[in-house]
């Protein structure tokens, strides 16, 4: 804003992470004051989006949410804005969550596996990796494109002779290969010294020594003969592609006899070598292929389907609900943002594989982003639903907005308080504070679900261009805009065709409080966090034990151990609904069927079913009943469910700026220009691109590509 004008004024609609991220990115700004005069509106009484969380202070303030929220190590701007935050806090040392380190606690293992055969105490797969020297949030790139080919190329080249005990080296696999095989690789050989290629002088066909020359072959990235040019790069990558696919196929079948697991990670990684390759990947980026499934993709580039059916893949699908219509039964995503998020998640994380929250992500993240801002100036209007954006009939503008004010506040209360105290700890109730409200007390008005749509309104409130607003930054999912952005979509057909083809999922699950330790009920020490057990209603588990400190259990209830089952909740048949009772019987269902694949001691030792007297239930109840004292939950309300990217959605996402109205930035996980995937680094990139539109200076780590410049 010049000198001498007043700020412009800024209305943000939604209060989830790419809204706040935004805010928190322009409120950092010197002299941010006079250039923005901001205020935040929001549905219902808290902040969070889909990843908001609410303590029960009727159930001894447990911390209720919408399943559970795994930060990978990768999640590079999300973690630098947590790393920001309480660098603002400034809590002193020994307060409950005073750095972001007591936040977050890392971990190394997935737990991996299926539910092909319910009740089996079946074998799961824990794949471990090892601890980088740096944090997430570091401000560290990810690699490029051909980086992650190059890693997965020599990580493959390394891991072969380890399949067989009989084939220790390539020396005893290399004469197994065809004779044509073996015939082409000086050929391959030559070509690549042909291309400036040092790496592989000096290899004798005559007396070939084949693993001096792929430790030379794999030690020339690190030395003064690292291939410098694209061309370079593929010709060093051709001999060694070749020697890992004919060495792969020589082992077959009786590697997958040994090492199962290890010959499906080897044989997806070469799937993916050749297709980034193949498609000039490593030139055009993954958003060449947003057309293709992920699994076609790597079947046409010559994977196996007994390796298209592993875990490993079904868990990357199972973690961002990527199947048709929330089916479990028909799995698909697009190859781009599903291989993208895939390849950062194993190979580019920094720290810890992954880092689950010690508490709900509304204690640990938006209470103290509510706080910050709200010291900093930016003003909260909470218990406003957006109804309408309305269009200035002559200019491509937003000439007003229409909201409804939810409640009436009680004298006394010029603003909503929101937030409450446990155990020193700044957090969201799961309810409203009824105290604050007029009629709090009525319970017609405690029955009302403030966070939906169709919530009833005490008053209209039409804000204004030029009076109330100059800028709109739009932070709400195309799911919940179907009535209210009506006006976009008839002026402007790519608003049209993104609130046609934005495909989202709804979810499910439960929250499980039991009475022994998670060491106890694994029957050992537990090593994984997080876990995946594909092929079943409720996939996805974490291990949520941290958050039981910071709640007020009293000693004789004290949990062991909390848990968190979810994911997708398929789309109901027209005219049908999906009830708390629904998702009750499918977690009992989950219950009764596959819960030693996470705790291999939590059944009675004549069944698969779940030992029902673990669970805590104050009221004593018996047998399977108990599971009415835990917290089962649908996102039931269209501003929850969560976005997917099937083939060929991507192209119908909007960008951030610049669809079709001067006065309209928008951010959130479903905006194009980013990763294309529904997670919270993609919903903190989204965000802070739309600070940038609006005028601030951030640095976004790998909010693009990194691909060759030829």
């Amino acid at each position: 804003t010049p000198p001498g004008l007043a700020p412009r004024k800024l209305v943000v609609l939604g209060g989830g992470l790419a809204a706040l991220s935004a805010v928190f990115a322009l409120t950092e700004q010197p002299g941010w004051q006079q250039r923005h005069d901001i205020t935040v509106y929001q549905i219902g009484w808290r902040l969070g989006g889909k990843a908001r969380s609410g303590r029960n202070l009727r159930a001894h303030a447990r911390s209720e949410g919408l399943g559970h929220h795994v930060w990978y190590g990768w999640y590079d701007n999300a973690f630098a804005l947590v790393r920001r935050l309480y660098d603002k806090l400034k809590r002193p040392a020994g307060a409950p969550l005073a750095g972001w380190k007591e936040a977050f606690r890392p971990g190394d293992t997935l737990l991996l596996g299926t539910g092909a055969e319910p009740g089996v105490r079946r074998a799961t797969w824990p794949i471990t990796l090892p601890r980088t020297a740096d944090n997430p949030g570091d401000g560290a790139a990810p690699p490029s494109v051909w980086g992650f080919a190059q890693i997965l190329l020599l990580w493959a080249i390394d891991c072969i002779p380890r399949l067989h005990p009989d084939f220790p080296d390539y020396a005893a696999i290399v004469p197994r290969w065809p004779d044509s095989a073996r015939n082409l690789l000086p050929a391959l050989l030559r070509r690549a010294a042909g291309q400036g290629v040092r790496a592989y002088d000096g290899f004798d066909p005559q007396s070939p020594d084949y693993d001096g020359l792929l430790r030379r072959a794999a030690a020339a990235f690190d030395g003064p003969d690292a291939p410098q040019t694209s061309r370079q790069r593929r010709a060093w990558a051709q001999p060694l592609t070749h020697f890992a696919e004919h060495s792969l196929r020589a082992l077959l079948p009786a590697a997958r006899e040994h090492q199962p697991h290890f010959t499906t990670l080897v044989d997806l990684g070469l799937a993916v070598v050749r297709g980034i390759l193949h498609d000039g990947l490593d030139r055009a980026g993954f958003s060449a292929i947003d057309d293709q499934e992920l699994r076609a993709w790597l079947r046409r580039h010559g994977a196996a389907d007994v390796s298209l059916d592993s875990p490993l893949l079904a868990a990357l699908y199972a973690d961002h609900l990527s199947y048709e219509s929330g089916d479990p039964a028909r799995p698909i995503a697009a190859a781009a943002a599903l291989l993208r998020a895939g390849l950062r998640r194993f190979l580019g994380y920094h720290g810890a594989l992954y880092y689950t929250p010690t508490a709900g992500l509304g204690e640990i993240l938006f209470a103290p982003l509510y706080r910050v801002l709200r010291d900093r100036g930016v003003r909260f209007r909470f218990f406003h639903k957006l109804k309408q954006i309305r269009l200035d009939p002559a200019r491509p503008t937003i000439a007003a907005l229409v909201l409804g004010r939810q409640v009436e506040l009680a004298p006394g209360h010029e603003d909503y308080d929101p937030l409450i105290k446990v155990k020193g700890l700044p957090c969201w109730p799961h309810r409203p504070l009824y105290g604050q409200i007029v009629l709090g007390d009525d319970p017609v008005i405690q029955a009302i679900d403030f966070e939906s749509q169709d919530s009833p309104e005490v008053e209209e409130v039409v804000l204004r261009e030029g009076a109330d607003f100059d800028d709109v930054l739009l932070a709400i999912p195309p799911p919940a805009l179907l009535r209210s952005a009506r006006e976009l979509a008839a002026r402007e057909p790519r608003w049209q065709a993104a609130l046609e083809r934005t495909r989202s999922v709804a979810a499910m699950g439960a929250q499980l409080w039991l009475t022994p330790t998670w060491a106890q009920l694994a029957g050992g020490p537990a090593r994984a966090a997080v876990g995946v057990l594909a092929r079943t209603d409720l996939p996805r588990w974490a291990n949520l034990t941290s958050t039981v400190s910071y709640e007020a259990w009293p000693r004789e209830l004290w949990p062991g151990t909390a848990a968190a089952i979810g994911g997708p909740r398929p789309d109901p048949a027209p005219g049908e609904g999906t009830t708390r009772e629904h998702v009750r019987d499918v977690a009992l269902t989950w219950l009764k069927g596959h819960p030693r694949a996470m705790w291999p001691e939590a059944s009675l030792p004549d069944g698969a079913e779940l030992n029902w007297e673990l669970l805590i239930d104050p009221q004593g109840r018996a047998a399977e009943h108990r599971l009415a004292a835990q917290h089962c939950w649908s996102s039931s309300n269209p501003s929850d469910r969560q976005i997917v990217t099937l083939p060929g959605d991507a192209r119908h996402r909007l960008p951030t700026t610049g669809a079709g109205f001067d006065n309209l930035v928008l951010a959130g996980d479903w905006v194009g220009g980013g990763l294309d995937i529904a997670c919270a680094e993609a919903a903190v990139i989204s965000g802070l691109q739309a600070a940038r539109a609006l005028g601030a200076a951030v640095s976004i780590v790998g909010e693009r590509d990194l691909v060759d410049a030829e």
